[in-house]
């Protein structure tokens, strides 16, 4: 499923969102931004971890910024409103859990 988003960047202009798992109040979503695709601001409704598998991103909120790149991991506080946009070509994951 990983692969499958990363070789789908190439001809997409807009973030690619697979669920790989949701069960029990747990959600495991794989999300591919190619290069300057934006996943616009929103807010996480839940405790939430982002794992980057590849590339790099800027993670945004209206007072920071932060850059990630293939391996780091963050944990996304909930109700802060934020947005992700793609330096290079990225792959990450998105763990939810209430």
């Amino acid at each position: 499923m990983i692969k499958e988003v990363a070789d789908s960047l190439q001809s997409s202009e807009t973030p690619v969102l697979k669920k790989i798992y949701d069960k029990n109040g747990t959600k495991l979503l794989v999300i591919g931004l190619k290069q300057g695709v934006v996943l616009k601001e929103h807010m996480a409704p839940s405790g939430a971890k982002l794992i980057v598998m590849q590339g790099e991103i800027d993670y945004n909120t209206e007072t920071s910024s932060y850059r990630f790149a293939q391996l780091d991991i963050y944990d996304i506080p909930k109700k802060v409103s934020h947005s992700v946009v793609a330096i290079e070509d990225a792959v990450f994951l998105l763990l939810l859990a209430k």
